[in-house]
């Protein structure tokens, strides 16, 4: 029977002479005469196995018949040998092919794997993720989902779910997913954004989801996907002033997180960004003279481009603040700043690029209502949204930080697909 008693990582030289089983797949094979020795890999790490003919001859003639990536269970007994990797080896006693891989191989995701082109190596993930440094990159994902949970759980947030399927788009525009709904038109949600205010504004809780984003943006760059997820998060009786530590916390969090694990650190042969807290605070203002002062031409009143945020990046070097946006940048459901009508409560987190973004809301019926014509947006698709806020809802401030992109910000990922496991984009929908 293939239950194993080891995982891979877990052996060495002091369990000389133990009787063990391992589960994996044949990392490499090679025969000799007599001799044939075999490599078993599994997510922990490799081992050899040695097989003399003269010990078992059944066992080594079925050992040679072994195809590269065959997924197999081995039974043995542990030898301490100084020239073997790990220091020791396994003497096969029992060998089961649990699954036979078919030959050749569609690429070899070992020795190809710098130079396989990308496209090769995504048509086939189930491959490319055996690979070590693919797969460091989500044990890492894995990592910071489970503390960043933690995280927000001793923070007081209440996990929460939402719908994924709208009656209407969840904040206006022309880049949601259209999708049939038992014959009337609906949308995959670009964001909980509008839920997510309900819940913190009328329940009072703390707002918290791990949650999925589409966005039917046809950009065909390293840093978009058309799926993705992000740690999304509102705050009852909050501004925006309040919400700035939490999302300081989430990337501390995050950044503590892999620095426990060096050795997937050196598998994929990068640093982590130090994270020193607080993060510095710039008004859009403030941002828009450091442009002007570094001869970078801005018109009030616009967003940033991805390459105006790369040039503060550099000015400031350090992760920021962007806050008080002009109102004409922000979206129908951030608050106007008092006395300052041209201007609202949005906010951006620069780290090395735009990290999250979010805002302090409206919560008055009237001014939002007056915000989504301003919008030019139709009432009637919101109808349900602002009955949200017809019965006392509270004021609130939340953010949403893209998941991929964070490991991307920490990780200096060259491509957001190296972090997601099977990616879709606008050219990929399959595997």
């Amino acid at each position: 029977m293939w239950k194993k008693t080891h995982d891979i990582g877990e052996i060495n030289p002091s369990m000389d002479g133990e009787t063990i089983t391992v589960n994996g797949w044949v990392h490499a094979l090679r025969v000799k005469g007599k001799i044939a020795f075999l490599v078993i890999r599994d997510s922990t790490g490799k081992i050899q196995a040695t097989a003399l003919k003269k010990n078992d001859e059944k066992l080594f003639e079925h050992l040679k018949e072994l195809t590269r990536e065959t997924c197999i269970s081995l039974t043995g007994k542990l030898k301490k040998h100084p020239e073997a990797p790990r220091g020791i080896e396994i003497v096969p006693e029992r060998l089961e092919v649990l699954n036979s891989a078919a030959t050749p191989l569609p690429f070899d995701p070992f020795a190809d794997f710098i130079n396989t082109n990308k496209d090769t190596r995504f048509d086939w993930r189930i491959l490319d993720l055996r690979n070590p440094i693919p797969l460091a990159y989500h044990k890492l994902r894995s990592e910071v989902i489970f503390e960043v949970s933690k995280y927000m759980q001793e923070q007081g947030f209440t996990f929460w779910t939402t719908p994924k399927v709208l009656g209407a788009a969840s904040e206006g525009g022309a880049e949601v997913f259209k999708v049939d709904w038992f014959g009337k038109p609906a949308f995959l949600a670009m964001s909980p954004q509008l839920h997510k205010q309900a819940i913190a504004a009328n329940t009072g809780t703390k707002y918290f989801e791990i949650t999925p984003y589409f966005r039917a943006e046809k950009s065909r760059t390293r840093r978009h996907l058309a799926e993705f997820s992000g740690f999304d998060v509102e705050v009852p009786f909050a501004s925006d002033e309040d919400v700035w530590p939490i999302m300081e916390g989430i990337v501390k969090t995050a950044a503590d997180a892999i620095n426990k694990h060096p050795e997937l650190l050196e598998e994929l042969g990068v640093e982590v960004p130090e994270v020193k807290l607080p993060f510095k605070r710039l008004s859009y203002d403030e941002c828009v003279n450091l442009l002007h002062e570094n001869k970078i031409e801005m018109e009030w009143g616009e967003d940033f481009s991805t390459e105006q945020e790369a040039k503060l990046w550099e000015i400031v070097g350090e992760p920021f603040f962007i806050y008080h946006f002009p109102k004409s940048v922000g979206k129908f459901y951030v608050r106007e700043v008092e006395g300052d009508p041209k201007k609202c409560h949005a906010f951006d987190l620069i780290f090395k690029h735009e990290l999250s973004s979010g805002g302090w809301r409206e919560h008055r019926y009237d001014h939002l209502l007056k915000n989504i014509k301003g919008k030019g947006l139709n009432p009637d698709n919101f109808k349900s949204y602002l009955n949200f806020f017809k019965y006392g809802a509270a004021p609130h401030a939340g953010f949403g930080m893209g998941i991929e992109r964070l490991l991307v910000t920490l990780l200096s990922a060259p491509d957001v697909r190296e972090v997601v496991a099977f990616p879709r984009t606008v050219d990929r929908l399959h595997p």
